[in-house]
């Protein structure tokens, strides 16, 4: 008797198993023929600027090794936040990729309130694409040589010395409050309305000081208009290698970057995130991607997925402590 209700139980079991075997197939099929369509990248920012411009390299190239159209879609808006909404709300089925900067991924979190979606619990990062040092330049005739010598006439003349950012809580602005912690000086924000206009302020002499990207200050540097004083990276920059990092004058913390990386929902199957992340380290590692990036002064950022998640840890930190500390607040 007990052999028999055995049986019947293990026939029931399977009888019901079944069905839900049969509908996983095509699913897992699909995830391991991943992708077998277009596949959209979500751009956050306008087009023409720097996250747009690496956006559209990268999706040429993932276009390239997968032979799959990968479609850049921009979607500017509230800071960036709105493409990343978008992005976070799409089927999680991987056809759906954000391509997002330092701020998208860290700076948003840390400065903005009432942000739709949470960028740590509902994404999961693929990985880095490529990074932007930051430069800090004066204008040519202003009468700072080094970083020593700015910091100097700054606590000679508290709040006299202006800085010119991209808008109060970008990641320009965060840059030069990283800089003001850290060397104690008193300098007054200019905020303006992006990385261009600060540049073209500083030149034309309202503000004195800027710490923006190599890619948007190397031509200034190059002509003799603007003097670079010190790259907030951990070595020292191809383009302008005379030029001496934070590190190498006393100041080890001052690193910070533009960086574009790339992510999904969280919810997206995991075979997909593999085959995303191998195609992803494969864009990456290609020697006509490094070249391009290389004529836009950026460099790519090649890390395993637990040093991605400690990258991104260490972000979050520091921009939260610059935050607190130096009391930015965004209207």
């Amino acid at each position: 008797m007990m052999q028999k209700l055995s049986t019947r139980l293990a026939t029931a079991l399977l009888a019901a198993a079944v069905p839900a075997l049969i509908a996983a197939g095509p699913a897992r099929a699909a995830e391991e023929s991943y992708p077998t369509r277009p596949v959209r990248l979500i751009v956050p920012f306008p087009a023409g600027g720097p996250t747009d411009v690496v956006g559209r390299l990268y999706a040429e190239k993932l276009t390239a090794h997968w032979g799959r159209n990968v479609v850049v879609d921009s979607r500017p808006g509230a800071s960036g936040t709105l493409g990343a909404d978008i992005a976070a709300k799409a089927n999680p089925d991987g056809y759906t990729v954000l391509f997002g900067s330092t701020s998208t991924f860290a700076v948003n979190r840390v400065v903005l309130k009432n942000i739709p979606y949470d960028i740590v619990k509902d994404f999961a990062f693929i990985g880095l694409a490529s990074n932007g040092p930051h430069v800090l330049m004066v204008r040519a005739d202003f009468p700072a040589k080094t970083v020593k010598d700015l910091i100097a006439a700054a606590k000679k003349q508290p709040g006299k010395i202006r800085y010119g950012s991209a808008g109060t809580g970008t990641i320009i602005h965060m840059t030069v409050e990283l800089f003001r912690l850290h060397t104690g000086v008193d300098i007054q924000h200019v905020p303006y309305k992006g990385g261009g206009p600060t540049v073209i302020a500083l030149l034309g002499g309202e503000v004195d000081l800027v710490i923006n990207d190599l890619s948007v200050i190397l031509s200034h540097v190059k002509s003799g208009k603007g003097r670079a004083l010190a790259v907030s990276n951990s070595k020292r920059l191809a383009p302008i290698p005379n030029v001496p990092t934070f590190a190498e004058i006393g100041y080890p913390d001052i690193v910070a970057s533009t960086w574009f990386g790339v992510a999904v929902p969280a919810k997206t199957p995991r075979a997909v995130i593999q085959r995303l992340t191998d195609a992803h380290k494969a864009v990456v590692s290609r020697a006509d991607y490094r070249e391009r990036l290389e004529t836009l002064a950026m460099e790519p950022l090649i890390l395993t997925p637990p040093q991605t998640q400690a990258f991104l840890k260490r972000e979050l930190d520091k921009w939260q402590k610059v935050v607190n500390e130096a009391g930015i607040k965004v209207d």
